[in-house]
């Protein structure tokens, strides 16, 4: 029985040794990574929606990369708003576009931490209608880059008091907080991440 066992061995030892010399062949299997997609969010604003007392940079083609936008010009209404915690994956820059609403729409990007009750800190960007017709969008000509690792929030609210449902489409390199941004996502969904 030893002499079986100890002959095993051996034979597998060699094999081993003999298929470690073997050259390797080129690979021929196909692989097929499935591209990187663009994180949508779909969500409503109602009258059970917080609201906030928003304000605007003196200019609109203003950028505060190190989360220093001066927010100069203050709005009289205090409308409904929804945010969204997110990431980036790299360093190129970020969209946000607004591609249907039930009413004018205003969106904010925004460094942690987000505070509604203090809306003119941390601002990096904000649009009003760059989008189609009313709508909002921040498109990577804007040139708003965001470094990985550190968390950000997405704002969106209406121009007035409406309310209404939104879809808006992010580029590719946006992820929901502790999410990873390549399918779609319900409100449902993506309010218990903030519960």
């Amino acid at each position: 029985m030893k002499k079986a066992i100890a002959l095993g061995l051996m034979m597998v030892f060699a094999s081993l040794a003999i298929s470690a010399d073997l050259p390797k062949d080129v690979d021929t299997v196909d692989y097929s990574l499935d591209a990187p997609s663009r994180l949508a969010i779909d969500g409503e604003l109602t009258e059970a929606s917080p609201t906030w007392h928003r304000w605007r940079p003196a200019s609109y083609e203003e950028l505060g990369l190190n989360c220093d936008l001066v927010m100069s010009s203050d709005y009289t209404t205090e409308p409904y708003f929804d945010m969204y915690c997110f990431n980036v994956t790299d360093s190129e820059p970020v969209e946000f576009v607004v591609d249907s609403a039930d009413f004018d729409t205003v969106i904010y990007l925004y460094c942690d931490p987000f505070d509604p009750m203090a809306p003119t800190e941390n601002a990096i960007y904000m649009d009003d209608d760059d989008g189609v017709g009313l709508l909002s969008a921040i498109f990577a000509d804007n040139g708003v880059t965001l470094t990985p690792g550190n968390d950000y929030w997405f704002v969106i609210c209406s121009y007035s008091s409406t309310s209404g449902a939104f879809s808006v489409t992010t580029s590719e390199n946006v992820s929901l907080c502790g999410t990873v941004g390549s399918e779609s996502i319900d409100m449902g969904t993506l309010k218990s991440y903030f519960r």
